[in-house]
């Protein structure tokens, strides 16, 4: 198993996880188990802002961000609503239609949880998500047509004003899609990512 972590030096001279999700990647290996490891120098770019992200960003949004739709995608819901709303309005507005799009969506979620064990929430896959939504992808061809290619914010892809620019896109993402329900304004969430890194 391949997997690419943060780690800082520390004063006994030991190398630590330097966020909480590279101690996620970390407890994934047994204590005692040899891993080979491969150093990498980066690229200048400040480690606090990494924390900023991994330890306060993305712990906080975790905490908040209540999975929804299961097993039936949003793009699967928003067309064919948009399409049964397209209907109702040609056959004279009834509202059958969406009614039959609701039923219908009910059913799928239904069968598909009989087949398929729902996915639980993970730090890496909120942050695929934040890089599509806040525009860091390539639209790539496979089997099942085009879809979005989150790229890499590594500290080699990125460096620190690049970084800066995702963060802020980040930020907004997280900001306007979940964290906007549960604090006052933008900077209440500032004040409590760096409570959670004073802390950590």
């Amino acid at each position: 198993m391949a997997i690419e972590v943060m780690l800082v030096k520390g004063q006994d001279g030991s190398l630590r996880p330097a966020s909480a999700a590279d101690q996620e990647h970390m407890g994934k290996f047994k204590t005692g188990q040899a891993v080979r490891v491969t150093v990498t120098q980066i690229k200048a770019r400040s480690l606090q802002h990494h924390r900023l992200y991994w330890g306060g960003l993305i712990e906080i949004t975790m905490d908040y961000w209540e999975p929804a739709g299961g097993l039936v995608s949003a793009s699967e819901t928003g067309t064919l609503k948009r399409f049964a709303d397209w209907l109702d309005r040609k056959g004279g507005n009834s509202g059958a239609v969406r009614r039959a799009c609701s039923a219908f969506l009910d059913e799928l979620r239904h069968s598909r949880g009989l087949r398929i064990d729902s996915p639980h929430k993970s730090r890496e896959a909120l942050h695929e998500w934040i890089k599509v939504e806040a525009g860091y992808f390539d639209y790539v061809m496979t089997p099942n047509g085009v879809t979005k290619k989150p790229r890499s914010i590594n500290f080699n892809a990125m460096d620190q004003d690049e970084f800066n620019d995702f963060y802020k896109a980040a930020f907004n993402v997280c900001w306007r899609l979940i964290l906007s329900r549960v604090f006052e304004d933008e900077q209440q969430l500032e004040n409590t990512i760096n409570q959670l890194l004073a802390i950590g």
